[in-house]
């Protein structure tokens, strides 16, 4: 009986030190988290979101001690459509992938780098992450970053006649929507589903008045900040806000060839 009772003792503590080790194991799958290899990284991280990315080593006892806070992090995320659909939380095991290390001038562990939106990832757009290393931290970076991006949805060539038509009178956006929608045909991929939105809300304002540009921007952006729009509707309304931007005649940075 208490040879069983020992078996058992040592068995529950093999099962704890087993889910401890497994919970600062910066090699496990973590739910919200992308774990990046050279083969996935350009596909997954490509600009056309943000990217907060921890490049770690199994051996660091930093990363083992950040693996709890990035699993955190990662189901903070996945329960933000608003965060979901503008960011990629991802890491990536720069002991074993080096030409991910190396490309990204990874020089000690771990190295937490953001990659903005609109960009290809390249060593120079990688900005170093210098806060805390907590779950809320990271949380509040990726926020105010997101923040900040008055560009999402934008197109540059279409921007400056966007800015004409928030000024214009309603008779007036007849000829600025003709002039919109020309430049709309010409644009591809991506700009040219944007480019239509473009359209869609000058066309909106024709019918409603000009005022419209800034009372939808002011209702989608109560919308968002609510968290209740569903994931699927999220990215869409998100690049309608940035566009209104455009109408309003806020900057927004070039989208960078990639």
């Amino acid at each position: 009986m208490r040879a069983q009772t020992l078996l058992a003792a040592a068995l529950a503590l093999g099962m704890c030190v087993s889910a401890v080790r497994a919970a600062d194991d910066p090699t496990v799958s973590l739910p919200g988290v992308q774990d990046l290899t050279p083969d996935n990284f350009d596909k997954l991280v490509n600009g056309g979101k943000a990217a907060l990315i921890e490049f770690y080593a199994p051996w660091c006892g930093h990363c083992k001690r950040m693996t709890p806070e990035f699993k955190t992090l990662g189901e903070m995320v996945e329960g933000d459509p608003k965060l979901k659909s503008r960011v990629v939380v991802a890491k990536v095991n720069a002991d074993e992938h080096r030409s991910l290390g190396e490309r990204f001038d990874v020089r000690g562990f771990p190295s937490i780098k953001f990659f903005p939106r609109g960009k290809a990832p390249t060593k120079d757009s990688g900005e170093a992450y210098s806060g805390a290393r907590t779950a809320d931290a990271f949380a509040a970076y990726l926020r105010e970053r997101i923040a900040l991006d008055k560009s999402f949805g934008r197109v540059a060539s279409l921007d400056e006649i966007a800015a004409k038509a928030g000024k214009a009178t309603k008779a007036g956006l007849a000829a600025v929507i003709k002039e919109l929608e020309t430049a709309a045909g010409n644009l591809e991929a991506d700009d040219k589903a944007n480019g239509e939105i473009y359209v869609k809300l000058a066309k909106k304002a024709a019918e409603k008045g000009v005022e419209f540009f800034k009372t939808e921007a002011a209702r989608l952006e109560r919308m968002i900040s609510s968290g209740s729009v569903a994931a699927a509707k999220l990215e869409e309304m998100s690049k309608k806000a940035g566009i209104l931007g455009a109408f309003a005649g806020e900057g927004g940075d070039k989208k960078e060839e990639q």
